[in-house]
């Protein structure tokens, strides 16, 4: 519980500390008075002025907030012996009486530093850290029945390229196939003496939701790394353990390992492993994760898992294809948003998918257990969710400050005071109401 503590406010701490500087930064670049900058929401508990700015960290530890001088319309001008009638602020460093496009670059701050703040830490941790990869370019196990087979693959065949890419270890499957219906993908196979060139057609497999050519090369059931105070870790696993055996049936393969896992969370098994030329045996019973369901409608059940990871190989790559790395990483992940929104809209995801503030202090939890690298790549992909939700085009999210001041910028006027007002009170509820229904949500799926 400590480890999930600990990490929630870490993670959470973070990420709004930089979207909070962001608004913050492009509201000083615009010469905008910033009255508060505080972390937390609700009373201040700790409060200091630097300047003409109060930094305070504030009581509800779940956000924070950036205060400008002259936020409100003029008709509403602060009490007298306000913070901002304290200060005597001119007229041209409020809020209010920047352009419309200045508005919009200081609303719009936030969540891009957000994103910018994610692909830089998927850019430094794959620079220092390298990137961990499936070895191997030998084919093992042919599908029967797949495009793979068809065009003539065999076992052993040993992979050189792929559309003339140098194929260097299993991941390049992903980035070097077109995976496109109907768009073949050249080979170039060393069989033997022999170098061939097969082409492949991938196609689409509806029951996992993935394309696929029919060509694999399994993982050897050896633990790479492992989950702290999981399962396997208490049991006595480590890093680089060999497991033999569950319930006395011997497994080769991490494929055979883990379909042998995932089918009994809570239930006893017992596993013989191997780890520094000793031999163990224990019984150790998998919790019950949480992981995607198969299939084109997104959803989630409840698997066994006792907290080890696969041998995956680290490589080292240089600064420019850390910087590729980077920017392909957030744009998968925001693609997956987006697309995992559309599928929430047309019934395509059930609300199991959806997680709240509990779910994410439990995954944080989780990520920091497996490691601290684990925590980082955690805190990018919690940045890039919390760029799209607030982009949302309803007030008080950023969107719907951004859209109203859009408005402004292409009608000329400011909108109505008394529209504005109702706009507020509706984005008011419709936060109220998306907060308790994501915290009862998270309960569920908690006690579930």
């Amino acid at each position: 519980m400590l480890f999930t503590i600990i990490a929630f406010f870490f993670v959470l701490g973070i990420v709004v500390l930089v979207h909070e500087l962001g608004h913050f930064w492009v509201a000083k670049l615009n010469g905008i008075c910033v009255v508060t900058f505080s972390f937390g929401l609700g009373p201040k508990l700790i409060k200091k002025r630097i300047g003409e700015t109060e930094y305070a960290i504030s009581a509800i530890p779940f956000g924070g907030y950036v205060k400008f001088a002259g936020e409100t319309f003029e008709d509403e001008a602060p009490d007298h012996g306000s913070e901002e009638d304290e200060l005597n602020i001119p007229e041209h460093r409020l809020y209010r009486s920047k352009s419309p496009l200045q508005k919009m670059s200081v609303v719009a701050a936030g969540p891009v530093m957000n994103a910018l703040s994610a692909v830089v830490l998927y850019i430094l941790i794959a620079w220092f850290q390298g990137l961990y990869v499936t070895p191997g370019t030998v084919v093992k196990e042919v599908e029967n029945g797949t495009p793979a087979a068809e065009a003539g693959f065999r076992p052993q065949d040993h992979i050189l390229a792929i559309n003339d890419k140098q194929f260097r270890f299993w991941n390049d499957l992903e980035t070097h196939v077109i995976f496109k219906e109907g768009v073949s993908s050249s080979f170039t196979v060393q069989r033997g003496a022999d170098t061939l060139v097969i082409d492949v057609t991938p196609a689409f497999n509806p029951e996992t939701g993935y394309w696929n050519i029919g060509i694999d090369a399994p993982l050897l059931a050896r633990v790479g790394t492992v989950k702290r105070d999981g399962p396997a870790y208490r049991a006595g696993i480590r890093s680089g353990s060999v497991i033999l055996a569950i319930n006395d049936t011997a497994v080769v393969y991490w494929r055979e390992l883990e379909e042998k896992i995932h089918a009994r969370p809570g239930i006893g098994m017992s596993f013989t492993w191997e780890y520094d030329g000793t031999r163990y045996t224990k019984t150790i019973i998998p919790d019950g994760v949480d992981a995607p369901a198969e299939g084109e409608r997104l959803d989630v059940v409840k698997i066994g898992g006792i907290g080890i990871g696969p041998p995956y190989e680290r490589i080292s790559i240089s600064f420019g294809d850390a910087v590729g790395h980077g920017f392909r990483s957030c744009y998968a992940i925001i693609a997956g948003i987006i697309q995992f929104l559309g599928k929430l809209v047309t019934g395509n995801a059930t609300m199991r998918a959806v997680g709240g503030p509990i779910k994410v202090g439990i995954m944080a939890g989780d990520m920091l257990r497996w490691g601290f690298s684990y925590l980082v790549y955690f805190i990018a992909f919690f940045s890039l969710n919390l760029t799209i939700f607030n982009l949302l085009p309803v007030l008080p999210f950023d969107g719907g400050h951004f859209v109203i001041h859009f408005f402004e910028f292409v009608s000329r006027r400011r909108m109505n005071q008394r529209v504005h007002a109702v706009l507020v009170q509706i984005g008011y509820f419709i936060l109220i109401a998306l907060v308790i229904f994501i915290f009862f949500n998270d309960l569920l799926n908690l006690l579930r």
